[in-house]
């Protein structure tokens, strides 16, 4: 499966992403989701409405142990990166998160009927899969400078069969230019209860821990590019560590 594109030079070398995109765009998902766009009080609602009955059914079917949420800033933006083992990953996220969490996703996710009612529900980004999406970025940004909490996956795609794949450099670059906290977040289990050739999870013991924010800072001494890399060196050694601490508090 290919990752997303964001380790582009053009971008990554660049400097602030205002400058990269036109002022006035619109993500047209398809033809009845600009208007449901707007309503984003609606879909609060409907968010904390559902929440409760899908995380009482997320308890018996996958046990989740989730630790740190307090590690999440409930005001303002912040960045969370996590591991991306499984499809299951954003719905158990969204579920037992503190607050509301959107999502970067890929835009093919969006025209699938169930998969884009979550999608819409929690307001998420759609970016192009094989190419540099400039305004995927620019959204993030503003998102997170609006005071969201943005989840992207540094991986651009599903890990393979449960093993970590390289990280991307957008994660960083984004959590630098809109100036948000980074929160690391580690998911054990995953890939067991739903394994990739698999169609369908299984009901099995899954854990969600979420590290210690940091901030991340753009030295001016040290090359953009080389800055960003040594930024998501951090995010993933800080990933592969939760990621352990939920395999001991599973018993692995």
């Amino acid at each position: 499966m290919q990752p997303l594109n964001w380790n582009s030079s053009q971008l990554l070398d660049s400097g602030r992403i205002e400058n990269w995109a036109d002022d006035n765009f619109a993500v047209v998902l398809y033809p009845s989701f600009g208007a449901f766009a707007m309503m984003t009080e609606g879909k609060m609602k409907t968010y904390r409405l559902l929440q409760p009955a899908a995380k009482v059914l997320a308890w018996l079917l996958f046990r989740p142990k989730v630790i740190g949420t307090e590690n999440i800033p409930m005001d303002g933006g912040a960045l969370i990166v996590s591991n991306h083992p499984t499809y299951l990953d954003p719905i158990l996220l969204a579920i037992f998160a503190p607050r509301p969490f959107s999502f970067v996703a890929k835009r093919p996710l969006f025209y699938l009927p169930i998969v884009r009612t979550f999608l819409w529900l929690t307001d998420c980004v759609p970016v192009e899969q094989d190419a540099p999406d400039r305004r995927a970025l620019r959204l993030s940004i503003q998102k997170l400078r609006k005071g969201d909490a943005l989840v992207i996956f540094p991986e651009g795609t599903r890990s393979d069969h449960g093993k970590l794949r390289p990280f991307q450099l957008g994660p960083a670059m984004i959590a630098v230019e809109a100036q948000v906290p980074i929160v690391p977040c580690g998911l054990a289990g995953f890939y067991e209860a739903w394994k990739m050739e698999a169609p369908i999870p299984k009901p099995s013991p899954v854990a969600i821990v979420f590290g210690k924010p940091f901030t991340p800072q753009l030295p001016n001494d040290v090359p953009r590019r080389e800055a960003l890399s040594l930024i998501t060196e951090q995010m993933r050694s800080e990933i592969v560590r939760l990621i352990k601490l939920g395999e001991q508090l599973l018993g692995r």
